[in-house]
């Protein structure tokens, strides 16, 4: 007969529980990671929407590769176009410059690269961070959102320097209840850590949050932390298939204030 013991005083945060199998002689011990949240529920109450920020709410590409071509250009190498460095921008600010210079037809040594690297990250934040706009309506959304009670919060690839850059140069930085970056958790996107981290942050549940995203590495990490999804249609997915699964596809702002809104009455009335 297998006998398992009760797991009594289960926390929000990471844990290591032992659970201990007897089966007549043989004892098996199992040490598991556990996470106090709640698989994806379509019922659960929504409190709060977490937002990436590259493709999702701000145009960044242009202003991102304008800032790399600048930097190859006065090193005398090629220009690379926008389209090619799209993908890489979901991997962060850093794996983009990468990803031009990996394109470059002459390769460029470990030692210049690094360099021309750090001379990227300066020029683009001296000259074109605060210049990204963001999409149509993100703005007015926030603020109904907000309206609502909602939670909101950032998990993104990108750094939270720059992040709250972006977020104060667009006036929409008190928004937020937290943000984390690039570097703040132990994996970034698409692993989970960092969304798990926003909601522990915020202390809600996975079914109570809706991640907002433009690529496969958010529709990923949404997965993974069974979070529900939301694709921005408008950002730097590689493809339609790259933002599944989801409970919504959205091109404009007001669709997903409209869903979400919509949401918040159909529990309120159930």
């Amino acid at each position: 007969m297998v006998e398992i013991k009760p797991i009594r005083n289960q926390k929000r945060t990471l844990s290591n529980i032992k659970i201990q199998y007897e089966n007549k002689n043989t004892v098996i011990k199992l040490t598991l990671n556990v996470r106090n949240i709640h698989f994806m529920n379509k019922n659960a109450q929504l409190r709060a929407v977490i937002f990436d920020v590259d493709g999702t709410m701000f145009d960044t590409l242009p202003s991102l590769s304008a800032a790399a071509n600048d930097v190859l250009a006065r090193a005398g190498m090629h220009e690379v176009s926008v389209s090619l460095l799209r993908s890489a921008l979901n991997e962060g600010l850093r794996p983009m410059f990468r990803q031009a210079i990996a394109l470059q037809s002459t390769p460029v040594d470990a030692v210049a690269a690094t360099q021309l690297e750090i001379e990227y990250m300066a020029h683009y934040g001296r000259r074109w961070l605060s210049t990204a706009p963001l999409f149509a309506g993100v703005s007015n959304a926030l603020a109904e959102l907000k309206s609502q009670g909602l939670k909101l919060g950032i998990c993104t690839n990108r750094d939270r320097a720059s992040t709250h850059v972006l977020l104060t140069s667009a006036s929409i930085a008190n928004f937020f209840d937290t943000i984390v970056g690039i570097g703040d958790a132990p994996m970034p996107k698409p692993a989970a850590d960092p969304l798990f981290m926003v909601l522990e942050r915020m202390e809600i549940s996975a079914a109570e949050a809706l991640f907002v995203g433009d690529s496969y590495m958010d529709a990923t990490c949404a997965k993974q932390s069974q979070v529900r999804f939301a694709a921005h249609l408008g950002g730097y997915a590689g493809q339609p298939s790259d933002l599944l699964p989801n409970v919504l596809s959205f091109s404009g702002y007001d669709q997903l204030t409209g869903w979400v809104l919509g949401r918040l009455s159909a529990t309120e009335e159930a």
